[in-house]
Order: C-alpha cells, then sequence, then structure tokens
C-alpha cells in the first residue's frame, strides 16, 4: 500500500518536472511556454498573417520578408498604408488586395488568399456604409495588418 502511495507521488513530482526536460520542440505544458493558441486568441490574423504574409512582407510588415528577395516586385512596405491613405487606413483596399477575388487572379506576385481564407462569414460595414458578408479570417489579418501602421 506505501508503495503505491510513493510511486503516485513519485510520478506526480517527476510529470511535475517534466516542463524543465529539454524536449523536441520547446516544453510539454501549454500553461507554463505560451502557445500558437494563445497567440490566436491574442491576436487571431497574427496567426493567418505570419503563415501566409510574412514570408514576403516580413514579420513587422516592412516588406522585407525572406521570399521577396526571389520576387519579380518587391513587396511593398504594410507599415505605411494609413500615412499613404491621408491618416486613414485603407481597409476596404486592403480587404481586396488581400481576397484577390476568386477566380479574378492579382496581377503581379500577390496571391489571392480566398482559399485560405474561407470559413464563417460575418457582417463588415465598408466606408460607404454597405454591409457585405465578409471572412472572419481575412478581417483578422486586415486587423492585424492595421496594428502594424507606423505612427504618423
Amino acid at each position: 500500500m506505501h508503495m503505491r502511495v510513493l510511486a503516485g507521488v513519485v510520478l506526480m513530482t517527476l510529470s511535475g518536472c517534466a516542463v524543465f526536460w529539454p524536449g523536441q520542440g520547446g516544453t510539454s505544458r501549454s500553461w507554463f511556454s505560451p502557445s500558437q493558441d494563445r497567440l490566436d486568441v491574442v491576436d487571431p490574423g497574427a496567426r493567418i498573417y505570419a503563415a501566409n504574409c510574412a514570408g514576403c512582407h516580413g514579420a513587422r510588415g516592412l516588406g522585407d520578408g525572406a521570399l521577396g528577395a526571389d520576387l519579380p516586385v518587391t513587396p511593398p512596405d504594410l507599415t505605411g498604408l494609413t500615412l499613404a491613405n491621408g491618416g486613414i487606413f485603407p481597409a476596404e483596399q486592403v480587404i481586396e488586395t488581400i481576397h484577390g477575388y476568386p477566380g479574378k487572379f492579382h496581377r503581379g506576385s500577390m496571391p489571392e488568399f480566398a482559399s485560405e481564407l474561407g470559413g464563417p462569414v460575418v457582417e463588415w460595414r465598408a466606408p460607404s456604409g454597405e454591409v457585405i458578408m465578409t471572412p472572419r479570417g481575412l478581417l483578422d489579418v486586415v486587423a492585424h495588418v492595421e496594428g502594424l501602421q507606423a505612427d504618423g
């Protein structure tokens, strides 16, 4: 009986220390080390941006992504969109550029992301006042890009 209790205590102690053991890909406890899922809760557009945009536009949106040098056109710096638009973030233009109107393909190197941003749709009110049903993921990544804007 005492051996079972002792074995249980040892097992719990070792399990609690497991977060400090080196392993592949970091720690084994999400509560100990914030995971990508935690980033999604704080900024759901950050995951989408990291997976689809940062390779060309860079992590901070400066147009300095690792893949950008191999493109025929340098990816634009996304941090100056508000400044270039008279101090107003051009959300509608960004939505159109990212989404790519499925089947109508972009001119240039920017791929369309409509298929990657499918899923639940929500109402989005355009600056014109028109309500447009828009994929939630698209709005999330546009909000993330808006957050990258440089202070004027």
